[in-house]
């Protein structure tokens, strides 16, 4: 996405160009009503329960749902396009126009940048635009391919997703444009990250804490699929077995849902055949690949919405080797390459540093490949993480995870664990830290006790107000109630959680 401060002008001709071809309320009825007559009965019960003559597309829109639209968007074939234009602008614009304006993120981020409210909803708009001309191509493939499943690209819990990856996306390029753009300016080098921020916020943000029904119908769906695979006597028993317990799912006795087994655990659980220990391991990661590989066949036979949600996405920056190799074809030379240039801002970046040839490109991105820069908490990141996301040798690694926690990355330098130029680097490739010392579990503001709030630096005046308007749902709804100074609402989001019982 491009960077909203950067690139002023062009954003704003998106909008002008996409205002010109919006129709009028009732014009965008008519139409609606001449593609799908039988849609009247709903257009006069909208009309009916808003109690008002004058109701909107996107009432209208609302009301049918996604499978409704889409089944209508299939039945017209080749005279869709004038229903597609109305979904784009009247669907799809202003569902991610409130997602945007309301992406816990994205305000904390205005807030910081001192953002104007008006210029904050022209933003929105304007990158709602963009997202809505990327959405109308997702859907116009699916329906050019005719799938069954393609009604998905309309739900909501689809497009936050969407959403969220775009705000992740504004905030690494901008904060990359400040930095380039603006060094000669006196920027405050004490201000945090935002890309750290967002990360930490992604864990307590309300909406990213719940997962919506469509992920948990998936997640039934997979895992019925994988119940049916241990009791059918045509699958060899032994790698699924292995799969059950590495992963802790459950699904035989010898193994306890939540609980993953090491190799060396599951060598040992299972019993698995071999002269040392070494031949047992080797022999576990034989089995769990062909496990995992019987799997994802199986996925992709019989459920491919599955499929297509869950493995179109690759990211090329924490993507594992065996991901790289087995999922986006890429050889082990390149795998080498790619891990030791990690991270990456677009996919056109491996042809640029030599990765792959441009003709292996296009066939990437098929397979679902993209290229998100992703902040690695060091407190809490694998060792493997460390080595193929940030980079770090793995003796490097290993010292690093057995002296954790850390307060801030200078510690690294400190504990001489690496040096600065290191340090420089790992934090480029997108190493942070969360707080892990004393306190550092975030203090749900729905409970919590005044004191405990002002204690943390909460000034007493904003504290009883708080004490007085709870619970809260959300952190935009806090926002609108306290409407307290920059600094104060920049504590209250770093000190604080909402929790899941605020309703």
């Amino acid at each position: 996405m491009a960077s909203w401060t950067g690139n002023t002008v062009s954003l704003g001709r998106i909008a002008g160009s996409h205002k010109k071809i919006m129709l009028q309320s009732t014009t965008e009825l008519q139409v609606i009503l001449q593609l799908a007559p039988d849609w009247a009965p709903i257009l006069d019960s909208v009309r009916e329960s808003s109690k008002c003559e004058k109701v909107s597309a996107f009432q209208l829109f609302e009301r049918l749902g996604a499978k409704a639209i889409y089944k209508k968007a299939l039945a017209l074939g080749e005279g869709r396009k004038p229903l597609m234009v109305l979904i784009r602008d009247h669907y799809y614009q202003p569902v991610l126009s409130r997602m945007l304006t309301s992406n816990q993120n994205l305000r904390r981020f205005w807030s910081q940048r001192r953002v104007p409210p008006d210029l904050q909803k022209g933003q929105a708009i304007s990158v709602a635009v963009e997202l809505a001309q990327k959405m109308d191509g997702v859907l116009g493939k699916h329906l050019t391919q005719q799938s069954e499943d393609g009604f998905k690209v309309l739900l909501p819990a689809y497009l936050q997703r969407t959403v969220h990856n775009a705000v992740i996306d504004h905030i690494r390029d901008e904060w990359q444009w400040e930095h380039t753009t603006l060094q000669d300016m006196n920027l405050d080098p004490e201000q945090e990250d935002p890309r750290q921020n967002t990360a930490d916020d992604a864990r307590y943000a309300p909406e990213n804490r719940i997962l919506s029904g469509e992920q948990v119908q998936q997640l039934n769906q997979l895992r019925q699929q994988l119940e049916s695979l241990l009791g059918n006597k045509n699958y060899q028993q032994e790698p699924l077995v292995v799969v059950d317990c590495m992963f802790g799912l459950g699904l035989t006795e010898n193994s306890t849902v939540g609980e993953e087994m090491t190799m060396r655990e599951c060598c040992e659980k299972l019993q698995l055949a071999g002269e040392t220990q070494a031949r047992k391991i080797a022999r576990c990661q034989v089995l769990l690949d062909k496990g995992l590989d019987m799997i994802r066949q199986v996925v992709r036979e019989k459920l491919p919405s599955v499929a297509e949600c869950w493995q179109s996405e690759i990211n090329v920056n924490s993507a594992s080797r065996r991901e790289l190799g087995h999922q986006l074809g890429f050889t082990e030379s390149e795998v080498d390459r790619l891990i030791a240039a990690r991270q990456y801002y677009a996919l056109q970046q491996l042809v640029e540093n030599a990765i792959i040839k441009p003709n292996k490109l296009h066939d990437l991105q098929k397979r679902g490949a993209v290229a998100a820069f992703i902040p690695v908490d060091l407190n809490s990141a694998t060792t493997r993480d460390i080595i193929d996301i940030v980079g770090a040798d793995k003796e490097i690694a290993q010292k690093l995870v057995s002296q954790r926690p850390y307060e801030h990355l200078s510690d690294l330098i400190e504990k001489k664990i690496i040096d600065k130029t290191s340090l420089e680097r790992f934090a480029k490739r997108g190493a942070v830290l969360r707080s892990a010392g004393p306190g550092a579990e975030r203090i749900d503001l729905n409970k919590a006790l005044s004191e405990e709030v002002e204690k943390h630096g909460v000034p007493p005046a904003v504290v009883q107000k708080l004490v007085r308007g709870r619970p809260f749902s959300t952190w935009a709804e806090l926002e609108d109630f306290l409407c307290c100074d920059g600094q104060t609402w920049a504590l209250l989001r770093q000190k604080f959680c909402l929790g899941l019982n605020a309703h």
